[in-house]
């Protein structure tokens, strides 16, 4: 089944299904075959059918659409026309937004000015905790210092009471020495009275060998 000569329906349309509209063009002059390419072992009767309905089906939904195309178009256009001049006073939101403006300005500033302090005080607190950490360094070499003269203290202490116990002991042996000294030179002296002087000499060297060991 073959067409000499055909007008193609060919469809085309604007954004949103607006505007399609179908056109016709002329066919080449050799005719449109529409069993051209089939297979000829296939029922070209069916196929040619087919193709034929689907192509009717979509020709009726193109002028469907087109028709609720239109109708939306028609609306629009009514819409727009029927549709007021509306004017609206803006000016009256001219001395809210100053007022609201200023308030920015008022509250931009009081912030710079919360940031600068807010920066002081962020170099004070520095400056304190740089002086706080010599303090403390300071602080522990005189407690460690301390810890070592008290150290020391309780050496000398010690050592001062080992040397009052030796000079007590040697004040105590000076004593006796000194007693039997006397009681020697007594006694020799009544034995002896001409030894007497020699006996004193030799005891006294004697009691200082004595204390020297």
């Amino acid at each position: 089944m073959s067409y000499p000569y055909s007008r193609t329906p060919s469809v085309y349309g604007g954004a949103g299904g607006r505007g399609t509209r179908i056109s016709a063009s002329p066919s080449s002059p050799r005719g449109f075959n529409l069993a051209d390419g089939l297979d000829p072992s296939t029922d070209e009767k069916g196929t040619m059918q087919n193709l034929n309905n689907r192509l009717a089906s979509y020709l009726e939904k193109v002028r469907s659409l087109e028709k609720a195309n239109a109708e939306l178009e028609q609306k629009i256009r009514e819409r727009c026309e029927n549709r007021p001049d509306v004017t609206f006073d803006h000016t009256i939101f001219l001395d809210p937004i100053k007022d609201l403006k200023n308030k920015i300005q008022l509250a931009s500033q009081e912030n710079a000015t919360l940031i600068l302090a807010a920066d002081n005080a962020k170099l004070a607190a520095d400056d304190f905790k740089l002086k706080y950490e010599n303090e403390l360094a300071m602080r522990r070499a005189i407690e460690a210092d301390t810890a070592n003269l008290r150290k020391l203290l309780d050496e000398f202490i010690l050592r001062r009471s080992d040397l009052e116990i030796e000079t007590e002991a040697l004040n105590e042996e000076l004593i006796i020495l000194k007693r039997n000294h006397e009681e020697v030179r007594y006694m020799t002296h009544i034995s002896h009275p001409c030894l007497s002087e020699q006996s004193s000499v030799w005891l006294y060297a004697h009691s200082v060998s004595l204390k020297n060991k």
